[in-house]
């Protein structure tokens, strides 16, 4: 089935739709893509995500708390022309307290008709309450529409970083990343791409570690490395979004990853 493949491709993994899922990382485009992705395996064909059984709750504006509720009680009713309804939060770290609280008891004890799919940018600002209640999951971008330019500038970004044989260096091309990340349309949006990509490329150096099919790639130099340092190595990724989050700026967030990075490659 095409959707499972694409949702393998995203995730690593088909999401157990037991209870509601929370999808963190990748870019907006490719939230919204993992939706469509997602729904289509709830309901066993691809479906609008603007059909009557489908409710968004779009990040901006952030949904208030009288919104979130209304959308709980519209979960609780049968679905119209679908198997189940879906409720889609698009960014749940955007939910005030309130209303992720709003949200805990219908993602407790969720209708039989109904599934929940949460995303968000990163797990920063997601209530410890709503993320006990989720099966969660990481986005990797290289399956995304864009994915492929992004990692590639991501790989090419990554490879500059690994010749180099100066913490100097490191500073300069974190600058480098910093300036495109000030330039985008979007800031944030760039940043969430650009440590998705890198979160691939070390997703894929550990398979390969393990001895595990890596997507046909060319077998990557980050094998020099062990796999407790990539391992060490992905956590910092993923630190790194919630810094992206939190708003810290490009250059301290690229600064302090390629620094990690290069220490644990050449030092």
């Amino acid at each position: 089935m095409e959707a499972e493949e694409k949702v393998r491709a995203m995730l690593g993994t088909l999401p157990d739709f037991s209870c509601p899922v929370l999808v963190s990382g990748g870019s907006r485009s490719s939230r919204m893509e993992c939706a469509g992705e997602l729904c289509c395996l709830i309901e066993g064909k691809q479906v609008p995500l603007n059909s009557r059984d489908i409710l968004l709750l779009p990040s901006s504006p952030s949904p208030a708390v009288s919104q979130v509720r209304e959308a709980v009680d519209l979960m609780q009713k049968f679905p119209i022309s679908l198997p189940r309804r879906i409720g889609i939060v698009e960014n749940i770290s955007s939910l005030s307290e309130a209303g992720q609280d709003a949200l805990l008891k219908d993602l407790e004890e969720p209708s039989k008709r109904s599934s929940w799919l949460l995303f968000s940018p990163s797990l920063l600002g997601v209530a410890p309450a709503i993320k006990s209640r989720c099966h969660s999951y990481f986005l990797s971008s290289s399956s995304s529409r864009e994915g492929g330019e992004e990692e590639k500038e991501a790989a090419q970004s990554l490879s500059s970083l690994l010749s180099l044989k100066s913490m100097s260096g490191a500073l300069t091309l974190a600058s480098d990343v910093a300036g495109k990340a000030k330039e985008a349309e979007d800031k944030k949006e760039f940043c969430f791409s650009f440590l998705s990509s890198l979160l691939s490329i070390f997703s894929r150096a550990l398979k390969e570690k393990d001895g595990l099919p890596a997507s046909g790639e060319e077998s990557s130099p980050l094998l020099r490395l062990s796999r407790p340092v990539l391992l060490l190595l992905t956590e910092e990724v993923k630190t790194s979004f919630a810094k992206v989050e939190a708003n810290v700026s490009p250059q301290l967030i690229f600064e302090s990853l390629f620094c990690q990075i290069l220490l644990q490659w050449r030092f």
